[in-house]
């Protein structure tokens, strides 16, 4: 009984390693994304607002504040929803407006 035991306990053990997961990396401050993005201004989708496979350094400072501190915790596939307001004093047809960038993770870069 105690073989058979054994023997079941080492089976499980074996079969419980081949089924760890690995955990998909999120993106942290100093991590370099690459995203496709696309802003909107209510429904219409604005001139500029649009790139794809962009490398953006989480926490440089590079997009409208709040934008980048938004795609930490992301991981690699995910698709987000991005708001934010831009400054008073940014393009006159885009201060002080809220807009939404719709914008995927391409890949994170650590």
């Amino acid at each position: 009984m105690k073989k058979l035991l054994g023997t079941m306990m080492i089976g499980a053990a074996i079969m419980l390693g081949g089924c760890e997961s690995k955990t998909e990396p999120v993106a942290e401050s100093g991590d370099t994304v690459i995203i496709n993005f696309a802003g909107f201004l209510g429904n219409e989708q604005f001139e500029g607002g649009t790139a794809e496979n962009f490398p953006l350094k989480l926490g440089s400072g590079q997009f409208v504040p709040g934008f980048e501190d938004q795609l930490i915790g992301t991981k690699k596939g995910e698709e987000k929803d991005v708001n934010v307001t831009f400054p008073e004093n940014y393009y006159p047809n885009l201060a002080g407006k809220d807009v939404v960038f719709k914008v995927k993770i391409v890949d994170i870069q650590k």
